[in-house]
This record gives structure tokens, C-alpha cells and sequence, in this order.
């Protein structure tokens, strides 16, 4: 009995937040900084246009930047796990595949500017811009890893952490490095 009591007085706390949370929000556009229960932090990405799977576990914190367009370029699939301390870039898409995590401390870029250097960007005009990121379904991304802009990383893939990826990582390929560069390949294990 008092578990039931317990259980149901968590749940009205957290539905009691995640309302003024979101009548905030409303009001003030959406939170650029995620701090919640994980299962509010799903239910806030859901409320600005995130598209965000069944079983997901979104540990806080979780900062959003370039979210202009509330979150409508994040697209979260089923059984994702985010370890805490994720950064996510939604200048332009960001989708993570089906039983993807993502460990403590990952950036996903989606754009580059150089902060306006008007020198670097005409030098290195490949590297100024927007574009999607893509993250295979069942791939792990270890802490403190970097997904530059334009990465596609590969089913099953493996990014160790504290990696910087600037380019695409093949299906179940294992990287590591600054930047990272295949080190073996998992389907010859």
C-alpha cells in the first residue's frame, strides 16, 4: 500500500512539473538546457517537435543549441540512451538510430563558422555550413566524443571516447583518434 501511495505521488510531482514546464515554455520558447526527470526531457523534446521513440532514456543534462525552429530537427528512435552532459547542434538534422548511446559528454555539430572569421571561412570554405548528422542504429558513442557536421556514423559502429569525427564511419567499424580513423573492423572479431 504505501508503495502504491510512493508511486503515485512521484507521478503527480512529475506531471505537475512537466505542466509548468511546458506553460513556460510556451510562453518563453523552448528550454535550451534539459535538466529533468528523463522521462519530462522526452516528454518536453516531444511538445517542440522532436520526433523521440518509445523506450529512450535522455539522462540529464541536456543542452540544445540553435533551436529557433523548437526541436524539429532532432529525430530519436527507439531504445536511445543519452548518458548525461549530451550537447546536440540542431542547426540542421539530427537523427539517431535505434539502440544508439550516446556516452557522458558528446557534442553532435551540425554546422561550422568559425565564428565569423571572415578569413578562415574563405580559406576553408568546405568546412563552413550546415549539414545533417546521422547516427546508426545500435552505434556507440563513448564520452566526451565529437560528431562534426556531414558525419554519417554506421550501424552497430563503435566512436571511443574523446574522439573528434569528422568523417563518415563505416557500418560496425571501430574508431578511435584526432581525428578518429577506423582502427578495426567488428565483424572481423
Amino acid at each position: 500500500m504505501k508503495r502504491r501511495i510512493g508511486s503515485a505521488l512521484r507521478w503527480l510531482v512529475r506531471e505537475a512539473q512537466y505542466r509548468v514546464l511546458y506553460l513556460w515554455s510556451r510562453l518563453m520558447g523552448p528550454p535550451r538546457l534539459l535538466v529533468y526527470h528523463k522521462d519530462i526531457n522526452v516528454r518536453l523534446l516531444r511538445a517542440f517537435g522532436a520526433t523521440v521513440g518509445e523506450n529512450t532514456i535522455l539522462v540529464a543534462p541536456i543542452t540544445l543549441s540553435n533551436i529557433w525552429q523548437g526541436y524539429r530537427n532532432l529525430t530519436i528512435e527507439d531504445a536511445v540512451t543519452f548518458n548525461g552532459g549530451t550537447f546536440l547542434d540542431l542547426a540542421d538534422r539530427i537523427t539517431i538510430g535505434r539502440g544508439a548511446s550516446l556516452g557522458p559528454h558528446v557534442i553532435v555539430m551540425t554546422h561550422n563558422a568559425f565564428n565569423k572569421n571572415a578569413f578562415l571561412e574563405s580559406r576553408l570554405p568546405r568546412l563552413v555550413g550546415t549539414k545533417p548528422v546521422s547516427i546508426g542504429a545500435g552505434a556507440g558513442i563513448k564520452a566526451a566524443a565529437v560528431i562534426l557536421h556531414g558525419v554519417t556514423i554506421g550501424e552497430e559502429a563503435l566512436v571511443a571516447g574523446g574522439s573528434i569525427v569528422n568523417r563518415d564511419v563505416p557500418r560496425r567499424a571501430y574508431v578511435s583518434g584526432v581525428p578518429a580513423v577506423v582502427r578495426r573492423d567488428l565483424d572481423q572479431e
